[in-house]
C-alpha cells in the first residue's frame, strides 16, 4: 500500500514537474526571445528611438560598440553571465554591419531558480505526504490484519485474537474466526471424551472377558476340542483391550503423552506370532528381516496397532507368496506378493472408509485410517508404494529414535 501511494505521487509529481518546465520554457520563449527578435526587427528597421521607448529594459549595440564579451557570439539568441546578471543576447547582422540586443533577465532567471527549488520541495514533500498517507492507512487496515494472520498461524497462541473489538470489517473477520476455533475445539474435546468414555467401559467387560477365558482355559485342560475356542476368545478379548488402550492414548493431546523406550523388534515378532491364524489354508508364508535390535520412544499400544494392521491387512488379501517384514535403524517395511491397490484407491488409501473393490475379506475400511492417525500422534509417517513383486509396501518411518 505504501508503495502504491509513493507510486501514485510519483506519476502526479512528475506530470505536474514536466508541465510547469514546459511553462517556463513556454514563457521564456514566448516573453524574452520573442521580444528579442522584435527588437531586433526594430533596430534593423532604424527605429531605436520606438525601441528606446517601448523596451526600456532592453541595450542596443551595433558595430564597434558591441561589448566584447558579445562580440565573438553566433548569430541568435544566447543566454550567458556576465558580472553575475543573467543576460540574453541577440545576435543580428542589418546593413552588412552586426548588432547585439542584450535583455538583462537576472529577475527572471531568480524567478525561475525560486520555481525548481519550490517544485522540488513540493516534489519531496508529495512524496512524503504519500509515505505518511501510506503508513497511517497500512497502520489501519493491513497491520491488524497482519497481526490477526500471524496469531491465527501461530499453533501455539492460547490467548486472545488482535481484532475482537474492533468494529470495522477486521473485527467481524476477528469474531468470525474465533468463534470458528471455538466451536472445533468443542468439537474435538467431546470426541476425546467420548473415546475415552467409551473406551473406559469397554475396558470392565473385556477384563471379565479375559478373566473368564484364562479360568476356561484351566477347567479345560482335559477336553482340547475345547481349549482352541477357549484360546480364541482370549486372544480376541486381549486384542481388542489393547485396541481400547491404544484408542484411549490416541484420546490424548500428542503432548502429554507418555513415551517410553520399546524394543521394536520384540514387538513385532510378538505381532506375528498373533498373525500365524491367519495363515490357516493358505500357501504364505511370513519372513522377518532383522539385524539387530532397535529402540525407540514411543507409545507401545499405538505401535503395536498400528504394525498389528498393517501385518493383518497383508496377510487378509494375499493369498499365497511371502509377506516380508524388515527392521530398519529408520524405520519399519512390510511387503506383499498380493494383487496389489488400484490407482484409485491409492489415492484415498489412508481416509476413513476406503476400501478395495476387490476385497474378499469383510471389513470396515478403518484399519489403515488408524495406522495414519497412529503416527502422526506419534510424530512418525507412513506412505504406500506398490511392490516389484505386484503387492503392496507399506513403510512406517520413525523419527524419534532413542
Amino acid at each position: 500500500m505504501i508503495a502504491a501511494y509513493v507510486l501514485l505521487a510519483v506519476i502526479i509529481v512528475g506530470f505536474f514537474s514536466g508541465a510547469t518546465f514546459y511553462v517556463v520554457a513556454k514563457i521564456e520563449k514566448e516573453l524574452i526571445d520573442t521580444r528579442l527578435a522584435r527588437a531586433a526587427d526594430l533596430w534593423a528597421a532604424d527605429s531605436y528611438h520606438a525601441v528606446q521607448s517601448q523596451t526600456l529594459d532592453l541595450s542596443f549595440f551595433k558595430g564597434t560598440s558591441i561589448p566584447q564579451p558579445f562580440q565573438k557570439l553566433a548569430f541568435g539568441t544566447h543566454e550567458m553571465k556576465l558580472n553575475g546578471r543573467g543576460l540574453h543576447v541577440l545576435i543580428g547582422e542589418a546593413g552588412g554591419e552586426r548588432y547585439a540586443v542584450v535583455d538583462d533577465q537576472s529577475d527572471f532567471e531568480s524567478i525561475e531558480s525560486s520555481s525548481y527549488i519550490t517544485l522540488g520541495i513540493a516534489f519531496l514533500g508529495g512524496i512524503g505526504l504519500a509515505i505518511l498517507i501510506g503508513r497511517a492507512s497500512a497502520n489501519r487496515v493491513i497491520l491488524p490484519l497482519t497481526k490477526l494472520a500471524q496469531s491465527v498461524q501461530n499453533k501455539h497462541s492460547t490467548g486472545r485474537l488482535p481484532g475482537l473489538d474492533a468494529t470495522d470489517e477486521i473485527g467481524v473477520l476477528a469474531r468470525a474466526i474465533d468463534d470458528r476455533t471455538n466451536q472445533l475445539s468443542h468439537a474435538l474435546q467431546r470426541e476425546r471424551w467420548f473415546t475415552a468414555d467409551v473406551s473406559h467401559e469397554l475396558r470392565t467387560p473385556l477384563t471379565i472377558m479375559l478373566g473368564a477365558a484364562e479360568v476356561l482355559t484351566s477347567r479345560l485342560q482335559d477336553r482340547p476340542e475345547l481349549l482352541g475356542m477357549t484360546e480364541r476368545i482370549r486372544r480376541n478379548a486381549s486384542e481388542t483391550a489393547q485396541q481400547v488402550g491404544a484408542l484411549l492414548q490416541l484420546a490424548r493431546v500428542p503432548e502429554v503423552s507418555d513415551l517410553v523406550l520399546i524394543n521394536l523388534r520384540t514387538l513385532i515378532e510378538r505381532e506375528l506370532e498373533r498373525c500365524q491364524p491367519l495363515l490357516r489354508g493358505k500357501a504364505l508364508t511370513l519372513d522377518f528381516h532383522c539385524t539387530d535390535d532397535v529402540l525407540a520412544l514411543a507409545i507401545p499400544e499405538l505401535v503395536t496397532i498400528a504394525v498389528s494392521n498393517l501385518l493383518r491387512n497383508a496377510c487378509q488379501h494375499t493369498e499365497q507368496g511371502v509377506i516380508s517384514i524388515c527392521l530398519y535403524s529408520s524405520g519399519i517395511v512390510v511387503e506383499d506378493s498380493g494383487a496389489g491397490l488400484p490407482e484409485a484407491v491409492r489415492a484415498r488409501l489412508f481416509d476413513r472408509f476406503v476400501r478395495g473393490d476387490d476385497d474378499f475379506i469383510s471389513g470396515s475400511g478403518l484399519g489403515l485410517s488408524i495406522v495414519k492417525r497412529v503416527t502422526e500422534h506419534l510424530g512418525w509417517s507412513v506412505r504406500h508404494d506398490p511392490s516389484p513383486n505386484g503387492g503392496s509396501r507399506f513403510t512406517l518411518l520413525f523419527f524419534n529414535r532413542a
